[in-house]
């Protein structure tokens, strides 16, 4: 076991030399395995080996799988890093199941105290057995080819060194080496979807198919490598389609459509990956609320995942880990010189002045002469257009915005100044309308003031 298991961490390259890695060692078979097994091969790469214990206040038994464990690493001289977390709690405030909970937890637990000791990698006990029940787990959510890639021998800081392995192998090492663990009695526990698959689903599936476990494993190994292929070509096209806004992701439907249902497919989700740092883990049920919203009728359209957010607007897509607040529409009289507050916006200051002193983005100047007052300074609506300065004809305003990127979440942020034309787009465009001539004797100056929630534009 100690030979084979050397030739396939050379042949996985999981250690390029004189790394530290810190073991997950929870007590059970396969983690005890995992660090024997490093403590084998431990000189042959020059590793130093660390490991680290979570309680998840699951178990009555936690304070002897602590004890066990310390014993463990005290006998082998692995320096051992122990925390207890209350799983169930954070469960409950996250509003997860006590599995995905324990998981993401176990994950920062991990992170932190790598970081903390100078770790370079993590490793893992997952093994064969594992691999297949992941797969099926994920088939049986809905899972497309991503996730059906399950597991990888190395992803990030983690590494599996166990996963060419089933669970008969590793107890047999451990029986042979008299290398003693502990059981965990939750892992019979039916009620949780996993163990169903481990105690009632596979044992049937073997029924059709004696070797099921590799069957699977090898089917997550072609998966994994159709991936690393998708991979490179994301990243080739992510640019054609989308670019990074504050917060999330625009993508241009247009083009998006452009390419085949496969390629689309895997662009949102490489944008859904990238913003939510994590692969999507989303349902196929969940996916295609997003592809529907694509396809909708109505030019606007939202959808809540787990983690993100998406909104459709015309030709655009917009992913956010989080729903964008939508400002409350204003339309308020400016009668004269003074200073408004605009809701969301920000400030718009009016002046009288006999002369020109210049205009720049945010301030611009008209003939006060002609300008029929009250003025109105509102929020955008579907439709509005205007003449914008050295333009020809009429333009819609939204064209501009869209010229612009600005998000259609924050349009309505930007005041319009108007009589029964559009004068000005305040800190974008100014209109051709009531310049300021060689007649002219009293200048209208309007300064705008953004707040801090206006689009932040590089113009």
């Amino acid at each position: 076991m100690e030979r084979r298991f050397l030739h396939s961490v050379k042949q996985q390259r999981l250690f390029l030399g004189g790394e530290t890695v810190l073991t997950a060692l929870s007590g059970g078979p396969d983690s005890v395995a995992l660090l024997g097994l490093l403590r084998a091969v431990a000189g042959a790469f020059g590793l130093r080996l660390r490991a680290a214990h979570l309680d998840h206040g699951i178990r009555s038994e936690a304070a002897k799988d602590r004890e066990f464990v310390e014993e463990l690493c005290g006998l082998w001289g692995v320096p051992l890093d122990v925390e207890r977390i209350d799983v169930p709690r954070m469960a409950r405030q996250r509003r997860q199941g006590i599995e995905e909970a324990a998981r993401d937890l176990r994950r920062s637990y991990l992170l932190r105290v790598a970081d903390e000791k100078g770790c370079d990698l993590i490793a893992l006990g997952h093994h064969l057995d594992d691999q297949a029940e992941t797969v099926l787990h994920r088939l049986l959510r809905g899972s497309g080819p991503t996730g059906l890639a399950a597991m990888r021998p190395r992803s990030g800081r983690f590494i599996r060194p166990l996963l060419p392995f089933s669970r008969w192998q590793i107890l047999d090492y451990l029986q042979k080496k008299s290398i003693v663990f502990v059981e965990d009695v939750s892992n019979r526990d039916c009620r949780y979807t996993r163990n169903r698959i481990r105690h009632q689903l596979l044992p049937l599936l073997r029924e059709f198919n004696p070797v099921i476990e590799e069957q699977l494993g090898r089917l997550a190994e072609f998966f994994a490598a159709d991936e690393d292929y998708w991979g490179g070509e994301i990243d080739r096209l992510s640019p054609q389609v989308g670019a990074s806004v504050a917060g999330g992701w625009s993508i241009h439907l247009p083009r998006l459509r452009e390419l085949p249902v496969a390629v689309q497919r895997r662009l949102l989700r490489g944008f859904l990956e990238r913003l939510r740092g994590t692969r999507p883990g989303l349902s196929w049920r969940q996916f295609q609320a997003l592809e529907k919203i694509l396809d909708s009728s109505t030019p606007h359209a939202e959808v809540a995942l787990p983690g993100c957010w998406g909104g459709r607007d015309y030709d655009r897509l917009w992913l956010f880990e989080k729903r964008p607040d939508f400002p409350e529409p204003f339309s308020l009289p400016l009668h004269g010189p003074g200073e408004l507050l605009l809701p969301g916006a920000g400030r718009l200051a009016a002046s009288l002045t006999e002369d020109c002193r210049g205009e720049d983005r945010w301030s611009v100047e008209f003939d006060a002469d002609l300008l029929p007052f009250p003025l109105t300074v509102r929020s955008y609506r579907d439709g509005d257009r205007f003449q914008p300065e050295g333009g020809k004809g009429r333009k819609k305003i939204k064209e501009l915005f869209i010229d612009l990127k600005i998000p259609f979440h924050q349009r309505r942020r930007v005041p319009l100044v108007a009589t029964g034309e559009i004068l000005w787009v305040a800190g974008l465009r100014r209109s051709a309308l009531y310049p300021v001539g060689p007649k002219t004797s009293r200048v209208l100056r309007l300064t705008f003031a953004p707040g801090e929630l206006w689009p932040n534009l590089s113009l």
